[in-house]
């Protein structure tokens, strides 16, 4: 089993939420993140960070942090999700 605690994944920690799902409910269809939702796998994705080179890293918390900028401006609103909890669906 690969090792998720490498020095580039600490280094980029900021980037495992997005990474492993969108933190907004769905992404939009422009999100460059939708690759890694693919995986499907939570390791997988979180494994990426040590395969991306950094400049893409980089690309990717720009975009991400200007998507968390318009949800804090009212911007746009994150389509709602269900939540499983304890057997009872939260909304």
């Amino acid at each position: 089993m690969s090792n998720i605690n490498t020095e580039k994944i600490r280094q980029n920690a900021d980037l495992i939420n997005p990474i492993s799902a969108c933190p907004f409910g769905e992404p939009i269809a422009e999100c460059p993140f939708i690759p890694y939702y693919a995986l499907n796998d939570e390791r997988k994705q979180i494994m990426q960070i040590d395969i991306i080179p950094q400049e893409e890293l980089e690309k990717l918390r720009m975009f991400h942090r200007a998507c968390m900028a318009k949800y804090r401006n009212g911007e746009w609103k994150p389509k709602k999700t269900s939540i499983q909890v304890c057997g009872n669906v939260a909304n």
